[in-house]
């Protein structure tokens, strides 16, 4: 293909930027974030075949929006380790508005388990399927959140997904080994009245899980790990299609300068108690402000030893104290 370039017609135009800048701009650099001690330097590497059972994945997805209720961010990313092998990103996101137009927000994080191949066509379907369902079957009227039935119907949706998608037996034994995921998922609902914050009602299946960052501290309210900034705890995981006989519930109110945190545990582990250097990172960014889309992707993608896995994040902060952006 051949472009060719109109000429400039005015004389007084031509060359204006070249002269506001002084010549040549050079190309902006920006070191990546470093957490304690780095981890390697790693340049991504195309998604192997193996793992071209569902559509284009991108390495990297950014989303948020502000509006009447809510200032809202979020990033799923591909951590440093499948950046180097080739494996797609094994998390997802999904967000809505209620279409009830109620000021609702839904909002669903999912985590595909390494040891399956397709994880990350499990994440996807479970994350899509359960705001779907969320915004079908719960209202902000009368606050109610069905997690049984949540579950088992985005369990049966992956079951259904992976038999078309893989061609294997519609059942969940054998759906469960390709496709198995954790999943959060919330409805985020403002108050009666009009005033700043939000009731957050949450289930959760497997080790991603919610926090809430209020007065300089994050308490945990659903899933993740029980452990210091220092432990590491290491546990089986139950995840999707598989439906526990208890499922993880919580319902906590957010005060006006809350911020509402779900996240998968490549975020959750190097968090920990939230009092190290990677709950001081995340304090920084959402601490009584708002930060840009690119501003949030670029520090989730931290660089710190030991931490590969892939990062999911979606941050909710009630319409209160937005405007700042230091």
């Amino acid at each position: 293909m051949t472009i060719e370039a109109s000429a400039q017609q005015a004389s007084g135009d031509a060359g204006a930027d070249d002269r506001e800048s002084g010549g040549d701009v050079p190309a902006p650099v920006i070191p990546p974030v470093v957490v304690g001690r780095p981890g390697p330097s790693i340049e991504p590497r195309a998604v192997d075949h193996v793992y071209r059972a569902s559509p284009y994945r991108p390495d990297t997805a950014i989303d948020g929006w502000t509006d009447e209720h809510w200032a809202v961010r979020a990033v799923s990313l591909r951590g440093h380790a499948h950046r180097h092998g080739g494996v797609p990103r094994q998390d997802d996101m999904a967000l809505a508005r209620r279409s009830s137009g109620d000021g609702g927000l839904l909002v669903a994080v999912a985590d595909g388990v390494s040891a399956a191949p397709q994880a990350h066509i499990g994440a996807t379907t479970a994350v899509r399927y359960a705001v779907q369902w969320l915004d079908a079957s719960t209202s902000a009227e009368d606050g109610a959140l069905d997690a049984t039935g949540l579950v088992r119907a985005t369990a049966w949706a992956l079951v259904e997904h992976a038999a078309a998608v893989l061609d294997i037996a519609t059942d969940a034994a054998e759906a469960e080994p390709q496709v198995a995921t954790t999943l959060v998922a919330a409805t985020i609902d403002p108050p009666a009245g009009g005033e700043a914050g939000g009731v957050v009602r949450l289930a959760a299946v497997g080790d991603s899980g919610a926090w809430v960052l209020s007065g300089g501290r994050f308490d945990r309210v659903v899933g993740g790990k029980a452990r210091s900034d220092d432990a590491i705890s290491s546990s089986a995981v139950t995840a999707l299609p598989r439906v526990p006989n208890e499922i993880a519930t919580a319902t906590v109110e957010l005060g006006p300068d809350d911020v509402l945190i779900i996240a998968t545990d490549g975020i959750g582990d190097p968090l920990g108690a939230g009092s190290g250097s990677v709950g001081a990172l995340l304090r920084s960014l959402l601490e009584g402000r708002v930060p840009t889309l690119v501003e949030l992707a670029h520090a989730v993608d931290f660089s710190r030893e030991t931490f590969d896995d892939d990062r999911t994040l979606v941050a909710v902060r009630p319409r209160g104290v937005v405007a700042d952006r230091r």
